[in-house]
């Protein structure tokens, strides 16, 4: 089991961290990171169960302490068996694989810059 685990299981428990309703100091929570960073690799729910944390707590603060950036986004056009007399839209799909479609090109610039 890597150190920093252990660290973080160890401080955990001191701190009386952890179960509902107790906190995770910010130190602790930056710990977690850092492991999960560093083991990028491998599963996130796998991690998490080794740091006796939800997923769902340590996917948060990751996303809390990494600095907003942009990612690349894929748009296409609709295939030919897609289309109809109307002119194509285009269909956005993020990295996670969300798909947006429907919008015109100016919706979809709208909707990007408001989420930018």
């Amino acid at each position: 089991m890597d150190a920093r685990v252990k660290r973080f299981q160890q401080q955990a428990a001191e701190q009386g961290a952890g179960g509902v309703g107790k906190r995770y100091s910010a130190a602790l929570r930056h710990l977690a990171v850092e492991v999960a960073q560093g083991r990028s690799q491998e599963p996130l729910s796998r991690i998490a169960r080794e740091l006796g944390v939800s997923v769902l707590s340590l996917q948060r603060w990751i996303e809390q302490e990494e600095p907003a950036q942009f990612r690349p986004v894929q748009v296409r056009l609709a295939a030919e068996s897609e289309r109809s007399a109307e002119p194509p839209r285009p269909i956005l799909i993020t990295p996670r694989g969300y798909r947006v479609e429907g919008l015109d090109e100016a919706s979809l610039a709208s909707l990007l810059g408001a989420l930018g």
